[in-house]
């Protein structure tokens, strides 16, 4: 997933109104200071409260407003919003002011609107303003896998300017790291003092201007939020508002059940495997040998494999496995193409200038002569690693590495098709039934407008937008293999529970034969490389004579042999966790990315909004 910074939540055109008011002059009204409470519970949720002082000057106005978002957009996902809860509102005006509460959920943002619109106020009058908020924390985005807030605290749709601005933010443990940015979107320069207390930490900017965002980021130990993982919605909703009959309703419910059982039949004969007849799974026929091909069964056994198919890649394998060319997929590569000798992997522990401050970090040295001949996606890993220097250090893949993954991914869909184990490509597959799923909703919403409007049978298209709902839901499934896929499937599948069942005692191999490193990739592509190193480990501990692993360099000489309390297979772990976490935090950004790498600036993190007068 690609780290792409930008604008944390949907812009709002205008000020979000109230039925029956207007939006007042802002002329030279400001808030001439703006405190901020914010506690961050352990389960994520965060109790806010303001404290402002708003500046009416000359000119009467009504009272403040508050806008907050509800959802924003998610960068290299258009099928999702990231969603926030905003709860229990309250506010008062100690100064006098009126203090009724008003608020309206409009375009994805909820406008709150303090005061009375029969009485108008000037001077200066004091606001506190309370709610909690959910779906903020971004959980183990960090490079050293710490929960994380990055958050807009003052968004740039702010009207008026902000004065003596204060925030202090606690949570359930002590903060390991915090930083913040103010500016235009996407500025880097940082806000006037930052300083972590004993309790959390303290932010304090003289001004921010309006257009202007003030972006907070605030790390913990990894694990200190349970149960805070943002909540992700779909961007399209069908909203039913149109009177139900038993002729409209009839017709609605007769064009969802026959288009949806269209649809589900159609991706039953396209989706479904083909498989030879009448051979043992995994197996193919011989290239005289003539093999009829059918629907592969939905319950094949499958045999045991001791090694993994011939001429197969760990990031083909994972990708043929489960049709998804996903970053565990690429991580796998990377350990693959080390132990065929094109890279070397160093564990430095925290160097100078490494993200991973107290921690352990990895540095990748480009070797020539490798083994193999490389494929596309395989070139395309070592340039993207490689762009600039013939060393680089884990902890710097960030957003320099969001091209390449994005390239290597579209080359192994390319491979597993190329090589005749699907009938078409599965990435394009997909896109082609979401983009034919959304057509359908998009039909069936202008259809129940168009039909609504002229004869009040509205609720006929929301029956065609189902079928289009159903078309999405299958779409996943729609990529297929064929049956010279399916037995390659088979065997990988052998071989995974191999990997996931082998103990140490029933581990042959020849004298030298590092078995260990050649099937550690797959171990990485099938999410079983934790147990496969501690098999080895367990063989260690007994005195058996393990190659050590001359692509991997441990902090200290021989540290393999001597694992008897598994610590390569520690390392191993951490490494192939952090190396697929970078990748996947550079492409949430927003959706949950870092803000203490890649240089996501001011308005780069969630929540944000904005405000004004009225």
């Amino acid at each position: 997933m690609k780290r792409i910074v930008i604008a944390v939540w949907l812009g709002l055109a205008a000020f979000i109104l109230l039925p029956g008011t207007a939006q007042a002059d802002q002329g030279n009204w400001s808030i001439t200071r703006y405190e901020v409470e914010a506690t961050a519970a352990r389960n994520g949720v965060i109790t806010v409260r303001l404290d402002f002082d708003f500046d009416f000057a000359d000119q009467p106005g009504h009272g403040p407003y508050v806008t907050l978002p509800l959802r924003q957009e998610i960068a290299g996902d258009p099928d999702h919003y990231r969603s926030f809860g905003i709860t229990d509102i309250s506010a008062d005006s100690p100064s006098g002011a009126p203090d009724a509460v008003a608020t309206e959920t409009k375009n994805g943002a909820l406008a709150i609107k303090i005061g009375d619109e029969n009485t108008e106020v000037t001077g200066i009058q004091n606001y506190q303003l309370s709610y909690r908020i959910s779906g903020v924390v971004n959980p183990k985005v960090g490079a050293r896998g710490q929960d994380e807030i990055f958050w807009n605290i003052i968004g740039q749709q702010w009207e008026i300017p902000l004065h003596n601005i204060s925030v202090n933010l606690t949570g359930p443990a002590e903060v390991a790291d915090a930083t913040c940015f103010v500016g235009e979107p996407g500025s880097s320069r940082e806000c006037d003092k930052h300083q972590v207390t004993a309790d959390g930490v303290t932010y304090s900017q003289q001004v921010v201007e309006p257009g202007s965002a003030l972006t907070l980021v605030a790390g913990w130990p990894g694990g200190t939020f349970v149960g805070a993982e943002p909540k992700l919605v779909k961007r399209y909703n069908l909203q039913n508002t149109f009177g139900l009959t038993p002729l409209t309703g009839g017709l609605a419910a007769l064009l969802a059940l026959v288009g949806s059982v269209a649809v589900v039949r159609r991706s039953q004969r396209k989706g479904r495997d083909e498989a030879y007849l009448g051979l043992t799974p995994g197996l193919t026929p011989r290239t005289e040998q003539a093999a009829a091909v059918g629907r592969r069964g939905s319950h094949t056994p499958v045999a045991v494999q001791f090694r993994p198919p011939e001429g197969v890649g760990p990031g083909e394998m994972g990708t043929l496995t489960d049709e998804v060319a996903d970053p565990r997929d690429v991580t796998a590569t990377i350990v693959d193409l080390a132990v065929r000798g094109h890279l070397r992997i160093e564990e430095v522990g925290s160097e100078p200038g490494s993200r991973r401050k107290g921690k352990p970090d990895w540095r990748l040295v480009r070797l020539s002569g490798g083994a193999g001949d490389l494929r596309a996606y395989e070139r395309t890993i070592l340039d993207g690693l490689f762009s600039a220097h013939d060393e680089t250090l884990l902890s710097d893949l960030g957003k320099s590495f969001v091209g390449t993954l994005g390239k290597t991914q579209r080359w192994l869909y390319q491979e597993v098709t190329s090589r005749g184990w699907f009938r078409a490509n599965p990435f394009n597959v997909r896109a082609s039934w979401y983009g034919i799923g959304a057509g359908i909703v998009v039909l069936g919403a202008l259809l129940a407008v168009l039909l609504a409007l002229t004869v009040g049978w509205g609720l006929v298209g929301v029956g065609v937008a189902l079928v289009g709902v159903v078309t999405l839901i299958v779409a996943h499934r729609m990529p297929a293999r064929t049956a010279e896929g399916t037995a390659v499937l088979a065997q990988s599948l052998g071989f995974k529970l191999y990997l996931e069942t082998a103990e140490a005692d029933q581990i042959r191999f020849e004298e030298g034969e590092d078995i260990f490193s050649r099937y550690l990739p797959f171990a990485i592509a099938f999410d079983v490389a934790e147990r496969w190193a501690k098999v080895f480990a367990d063989l260690a501990a007994q005195g058996r004579q393990v190659p050590e692993p001359g692509w991997y360099v441990g902090t200290q000489a021989g540290f393999f042999t001597a694992a008897v309390g598994g610590s390569f297979a520690d390392s191993l772990n951490a490494f192939s966790e952090t190396a697929t976490a970078a990748m996947v935090s550079a492409t949430v950004a927003s959706g949950g990315g870092s803000g203490f790498s890649g240089g996501a600036g001011a308005g780069g993190g969630v929540g944000g909004g904005g405000g004004g007068g009225w």
